[in-house]
């Protein structure tokens, strides 16, 4: 499993990640890159494994093509996480109906 922290913009391309939000704690893993979404989603289930046995809860994973600000973010580090976060808690709520 990667390590948690920032990572510097120049260091991230844009690629294949494996996108983990939890609801508890409440943030957001990106796992990777990954040269292919296939290769992403298969690596996922350890990360998912590795994260519930730390404690982890309300799980919600996707296979991004994207270039992410840091390998671990809470939404307290920075202001456009909120707007983000607010997304994933509309979809969270949605799934315990």
């Amino acid at each position: 499993m990667n390590s948690a922290g920032t990572i510097e913009k120049e260091q991230i391309e844009m690629d294949w990640w494996v996108e983990i939000l939890s609801h508890k704690p409440c943030c957001i893993y990106y796992f990777g890159p990954f040269d292919s979404a296939k290769e992403a989603a298969l690596a996922q289930d350890g990360y998912i494994e590795d994260l519930v046995n730390e404690g982890a809860e309300g799980i919600t994973v996707q296979i991004k093509w994207c270039k992410p600000r840091g390998l671990t973010i809470f939404p307290e580090d920075e202001a456009e996480s909120f707007q983000v976060w607010g997304e994933f808690n509309h979809t969270a709520n949605d799934l315990k109906s």
